[in-house]
């Protein structure tokens, strides 16, 4: 178990060196009282050091071995590496639930025991989790990262990844309004904990950024949900944002083409520009400050530059994307690596386990193997069990679907409408478009109808028609008098 390792002050720095030097004299002949006397330690004290030079710790043992608890906090960090954080009560549970299988008399375990769990590995920290989707993790897989990293192969192989001023990151994206956060048991210097939840996070409003490499970012766009736009909105953003609003507060072809017409093209001075769409969400777009008070100022170009580099966009790099497919977006990757098999030879060892240690059943030597193969893959027991759970949580990673079309009816004011009554009107609305659309498209065919017969009417009635029917015809009449 790892002991957390503090500063000794001067004083305590002089005991332990007075201690060793009267225990250097002792051993060199002295007594142990004038051996204290002059080094003014206890006498005590120094009889129990001559006894047992490596001394326990002072106090009462610990509840569980110190084996025992680096397992416990192995599990708990492994936890929060795939996505499944646990907090306090969570691991007071485990603790229970782990005394009780160990057959110990006391099974329960408060805040107090917690804490200086916390203190006695330094590893393990409590900190505070981030509100993160638990459908749009999972649609970020190994699978798809290697579909995404041949397509960016294929432009950086026209020339499209050559120049900074190239790689714009465009794509919509959910502005997180709710407070979703928890203190939990996570690995020491991490910053940041998914604590992942199921269900939509928009809440109605989307923003639009744009930056490229180089640094420069452009003017976002706030999409809010609604029919008026809001003044309070627009305060305090110094002309450095867009507003809009629309019925349902997601993203619409009009003020999607709007934005593109009004901001992006302008700033595009490359021929070959390359959009990113798929990991705008993990680099971290900050926004320009010019006329903003100083309270608010910080450099935008060098946080643009440092996130294109560091999610492998620019410069590219497929290894660095790679590793952006996190544990908590993928639980496949710790199973592909415990069914990735090592070419070695168990011959020897499984005859030391049948002839010393009388282990002969195929299952017990099957599960040596695999604890062995873990072991050479760096994969901790605490790892696949946090991965047993995480699978159980998540299930098979969802398919990326659109979603429904909501179909709309216009009505009369204060109408009142059933469902029935709704698809009906629906189905009359559609007929009535299909009979429009049929009328439409036969009598643009009569017109190219009548079009074409005109052309060929006008054709054979030209006088160069004339004469080429002249001359067909006295050319079949020499050929019939010469035969």
């Amino acid at each position: 178990m790892a002991v957390r390792s503090q500063l000794k002050t001067a004083f305590q720095v002089h005991q332990e060196l007075s201690l060793e030097a009267a225990i250097h004299e002792v051993k060199n002949g002295q007594s142990q009282a004038s051996a204290a006397k002059i080094y003014r330690i206890s006498r005590t004290t120094l009889r129990n050091r001559l006894q047992n030079s490596t001394p326990s710790s002072v106090g009462a043992p610990t509840k569980f071995a110190s084996h025992e608890e680096d397992r416990l906090a192995e599990f708990f960090l492994a936890c929060s590496d795939q996505g499944v954080p646990l907090n306090r009560y969570h691991c007071l549970q485990i603790f229970s639930e782990v005394a009780i299988e160990l057959g110990m008399q006391s099974t329960t375990f408060n805040d107090a025991f917690f804490n200086r769990f916390i203190s006695r590995h330094p590893d393990v920290s409590l900190l505070i989790t981030h509100a993160s989707n638990r459908k749009k993790d999972r649609e970020w897989t190994t699978e798809l990262c290697e579909e995404y990293l041949s397509r960016l192969r294929s432009l950086f192989d026209r020339g499209f990844l050559e120049r900074p001023e190239q790689v714009w990151n465009l794509d919509e994206t959910a502005f997180d309004t709710s407070e979703m956060y928890d203190r939990v048991v996570a690995r020491k210097g991490v910053n940041q904990i998914p604590s992942q939840f199921d269900g939509n996070e928009k809440e109605c409003v989307t923003i639009l950024p744009c930056g490229n490499a180089a640094g420069v970012q452009l003017k976002f766009m706030a999409l809010y949900a609604g029919k008026v736009h809001v003044q309070s909105r627009l305060d305090d953003t110094f002309g450095l944002c867009y507003h809009a609003v629309n019925s349902s507060g997601y993203m619409d072809t009009v003020h999607f083409a709007n934005y593109i017409r009004k901001e992006v093209f302008p700033a595009i001075n490359e021929l070959k520009v390359t959009k990113d769409d798929l990991l705008s969400h993990v680099v971290k777009l900050w926004y320009r400050t010019e006329g903003c008070t100083e309270r608010y100022a910080f450099n935008v170009g060098q946080s643009l530059q440092s996130g294109f580099a560091k999610t492998g966009l620019f410069p590219f790099s497929p290894e660095v994307i790679r590793q952006t497919v996190k544990l908590h977006h993928d639980p496949q990757i710790i199973e592909r690596g415990i069914r990735r098999e090592i070419q070695q030879d168990f011959g020897p060892l499984i005859n030391i386990l049948k002839d010393q240690y009388n282990i002969s059943a195929e299952k017990d030597l099957e599960d040596i193997k695999e604890f062995i193969q873990l072991k050479q893959k760096g994969i901790t027991p605490g790892a696949v069990l946090a991965n047993v759970m995480q699978k159980d949580l998540f299930g098979e990673a969802p398919k990326k679907q659109r979603r429904q079309v909501n179909r709309q009816l216009n009505t009369e004011p204060g109408a009142l409408i059933t469902g029935p009554e709704f698809v009906a009107e629906l189905e009359k609305e559609d007929e009535k478009k299909k009979a429009e659309k049929a009328a439409v498209e036969a009598k643009r065919k009569a017109a190219a109808e009548k079009k074409k017969k005109n052309a060929t009417k006008e054709k054979d009635e030209s006088p160069t028609a004339s004469k080429r029917k002249a001359s067909n015809v006295k050319s079949l009449t020499s050929k019939k008098a010469r035969v």
